[in-house]
């Protein structure tokens, strides 16, 4: 799943216009009006001026008028900005700088992905038309946890890919979902999700017959385990209390089945909740699926048998995921929109592939876009950047 769509002068195509966006980022001295990614800027600007071996204990300091330690997630996202800001990057923007690098991580990599399962054009295409559905407008620079997260998760599912091609891969599983672990804790069950959904898409194929997968998976574990044990242990030694039993008081114990913690809403509630989310935020693509599989009727089964068997099993991968990641969510007593922000990537991308294959005029007009405009997603990628800088939040939200 190693398969760049970009060339060494593409590749430095994009650092140069991620060097340049960061540098905006820092002369504007940008702020968001997101409540969370305002928090986490402003938390990892005050880690960034303290001592590196406190970094693992922020604490509230004020923010939302919240006092003591902050323990609602482990303190992974806020590292590289803290890291950044003591190298000399503004605190608060360091953070933005660092959730920008995130969703281009994120960008690159699914469009790759999706040059490696479908077509290097494929791939190509959705650099930018990944660019334009309402999620990522909404994301377009935050400092919040769902872009590190689905780097981790698409790492993981590489990770796993390419472990079954040769040990020397067989680091990648673990280190991304030690990393998710340590950006969301418990949330790390998505893109453990993510893994058994590729897994069972991608039946285990060895050269040797040895199963490198499995092994990569108990590397995942045990490392895990020995990171969580080495967290609490430093975070004892540092604030007299541990770090996960405090995190359990404060994101899970409240959590219910079957209730809400707004009595107006329950499962039937969030389910609707949920899809109107996974249809919106991932539009048109989202729309592209649902046409396409309208259109097809009781053509379907000889359409299936004539596509693609790489690209089936990627698209069985993606509704399967997207499909599971929701229904446990749904009677939860906690709901958010953050929490589909990986399954609606998914949708996304499966359905950028089914658009382009359905309707060939949207490809020729890409590629007469790309021979008039040179490097083209990276032109979109800086005007929208900018154009959010400009403008200010664009938020296409679903209300309630």
């Amino acid at each position: 799943m190693i398969f760049s769509i970009l060339s060494r002068r593409e590749a430095a195509t994009w650092l140069a216009a991620f060097v340049l966006v960061s540098a905006l980022l820092v002369a504007v001295r940008f702020t968001s009006d997101d409540p969370d990614s305002a928090l986490y800027a402003n938390l990892s600007a005050r880690l960034a001026a303290g001592p590196v071996e406190r970094w693992i204990a922020p604490e509230w300091w004020g923010n939302w008028d919240q006092h003591g330690l902050f323990r609602e997630h482990p303190a992974g996202v806020l590292l590289a900005p803290a890291l950044l800001g003591a190298l000399g990057v503004p605190g608060v923007q360091a953070a933005y700088i660092v959730g920008v690098a995130c969703a281009l991580a994120a960008l690159v990599l699914i469009s790759t992905a999706i040059g490696r399962l479908s077509s290097r054009a494929d791939g190509r295409a959705a650099l930018v038309l990944l660019q334009i559905m309402p999620m990522a407008f909404i994301f377009r620079i935050r400092a919040n946890h769902e872009y590190p997260m689905l780097v981790c998760l698409i790492l993981a599912v590489i990770g796993i890919e390419l472990a079954g091609r040769s040990w020397r891969w067989i680091w990648l599983t673990p280190v991304a979902l030690v990393g998710g672990v340590l950006i969301k804790a418990v949330f790390v069950a998505v893109p453990l999700l993510a893994i058994a959904w590729w897994m069972l898409t991608n039946p285990l194929r060895t050269k040797d017959g040895f199963p490198r997968q499995v092994v990569a998976l108990l590397l995942a574990a045990a490392a895990t385990a020995v990171v969580v044990a080495l967290y609490d242990a430093h975070y004892m030694g540092l604030t007299g209390e541990g770090f996960w039993q405090g995190y359990w008081n404060r994101q899970l114990a409240p959590l219910s089945i079957g209730g809400s913690t707004e009595p107006q809403y329950g499962p039937l509630a969030h389910f609707q909740y949920y899809v109107l989310r996974m249809l919106w935020h991932p539009a048109p693509w989202s729309l592209a699926l649902v046409v396409a599989a309208v259109t097809l009727k009781g053509r379907w089964q000889r359409w299936w048998r004539g596509e693609d068997d790489t690209r089936r099993r990627a698209l069985l991968f993606a509704l399967g995921f997207a499909v599971t990641t929701v229904l446990p969510l749904t009677p939860a007593s906690r709901f958010a929109e953050r929490y589909i922000f990986s399954p609606n990537y998914a949708i996304a991308a499966a359905g950028v592939v089914v658009a382009l294959h359905r309707w060939p005029a949207l490809r020729s007009w890409l590629d007469r876009l790309d021979r008039r405009l040179p490097a083209l997603p990276v032109l979109c990628w800086v005007l929208l950047i900018v154009g959010r800088l400009v403008v200010g939040p664009y938020l296409p939200r679903i209300s309630g």
